[in-house]
């Protein structure tokens, strides 16, 4: 037996669900829309196991817009994903972002904030002095400069923004069907595509979005299209510590620490190693063992209360690493007309999902963008071979 549906949405994470919602709410939009899904509990999902920041520290005008925009829609979460009487609840925390460089990193700090500036971000820049000053308990006797955003920068509840997006979606009558693509294919004579669904049903639709995330390229692989994406765990500790300072910005260090506070805990973790990348898709089993031999003496230096921390737990989550340029792939797709990929995130999806779904809703809706240019994202680029690299990876 087969469905037929306008757009079919390959990944029900936040950023399919933000591109269904856009489409659903979009009054020029009429056609219908289904979310095919496999994580039913979405147990393993990218936006179930982020730490869910949000920042306009880039070093590129598209992603500093992109986030702009997206920080604008996540302010507005109550009115815009209300549903009657009920609001998500998504509790923006606005402490910023607080990124601190050595020597090396002076110039680049000191030209990304006149970017991110220049383009309406609030980035300041802190002198070693400054930052004692506003952050006493912080070490920064090895530390240069540090860069901190004031206002649209913090964390957010991911889950709660995943969960609104979807039942939104639903209320204006997106389906969501808890289940794999095990086959996509498209007929050239026709254009329309062809979805064998894990039930053995099968599902036509005349345009295929991609946001499966890891899976995004083996979905792309049916379709005859190498996407430079692999999966990357990372791992997150949480820790309880008699310390607190609720001004406490989330924190990245040059020798790869990042931590911030989570209600009456802490989240904390380093940077990507080698076997963290290309792990099997179903491994997420948390490195315990990495907690003490480098993150708590990485926490304990910069933070000489975080010596007496309790450690509470540990969870992994997968990012899917543009191994390109770290940067995702968005928009249609030339070779397969009717494709169009939302994959690649590195780790910036669900603070960008907003963005992402309504660029991706208005590119099928009108073909073209019009609240947000994203072309600078076409996978297009990998053909020219032009990597659109961030200024500081940490």
């Amino acid at each position: 037996m087969s469905k037929h549906v306008d757009v079919a949405i390959i990944g029900g994470g936040v950023m399919g669900s933000a591109v269904a919602y856009f489409l659903a709410r979009n009054s020029d939009f009429t056609g219908r829309i289904a979310v095919v899904e496999r994580d039913r509990s979405y147990t393993y999902a990218a936006s179930s196991r982020s730490t869910s920041g949000f920042r306009q520290q880039f070093s590129s005008p598209v992603n500093i817009a992109l986030s702009r925009f997206s920080i604008a829609f996540l302010k507005d979460a109550d009115r815009q994903l209300a549903l009657g009487d009920e609001r998500p609840g998504i509790t923006l925390v606005e402490n910023g972002y607080l990124y601190l460089g050595n020597d090396e990193h002076v110039a680049a700090f000191e030209e990304n904030c006149v970017l991110q500036r220049g383009l309406g971000a609030n980035t300041i820049l802190l002198s070693p002095e400054e930052l004692a000053r506003r952050f006493p308990w912080l070490n920064v006797a090895d530390i240069s400069i540090g860069s901190l955003g004031e206002g649209g920068e913090g964390w957010f509840d991911g889950y709660l923004l995943m969960g609104a997006l979807q039942r939104c979606a639903i209320s204006e009558g997106a389906a969501f069907l808890h289940l794999g693509a095990d086959s996509v294919a498209r007929d050239p004579a026709t254009g329309r595509f062809s979805l064998g669904l894990s039930d053995g049903s099968m599902l036509t639709a005349d345009h295929v979005v991609n946001t499966a995330g890891t899976g995004s390229p083996a979905i792309a692989a049916m379709l005859g299209l190498s996407l430079p994406i692999v999966p990357v765990k990372q791992n997150v500790y949480t820790f309880e510590c008699a310390f607190r300072d609720e001004a406490m910005p989330y924190i990245f260090t040059p020798d790869g620490l990042f931590c911030r506070p989570e209600g009456p805990t802490y989240l904390a973790g380093t940077g990507i190693r080698p076997e963290d990348r290309e792990v099997a898709l179903d491994d997420f089993e948390p490195d315990y063992e990495r907690f003490d031999s480098e993150v708590w003496p990485l926490l304990a230096h910069r933070v000489s209360a975080f010596e007496a921390l309790r450690f509470r737990g540990a969870w992994a989550g997968h990012y899917d690493m543009s191994e390109f340029d770290h940067n995702p792939f968005v928009g249609s797709v030339a070779s397969v007309p009717g494709l169009y990929l939302a994959s690649g995130f590195s780790g910036h999806g669900i603070m960008q999902a907003p963005g992402i779904g309504c660029a991706i809703a208005e590119l099928i809706t009108y073909g073209e963008y019009r609240s947000i240019d994203l072309s600078d994202l076409s996978f297009a680029r990998v053909a020219r071979g032009e990597r659109m690299r961030e200024a500081i990876q940490y």
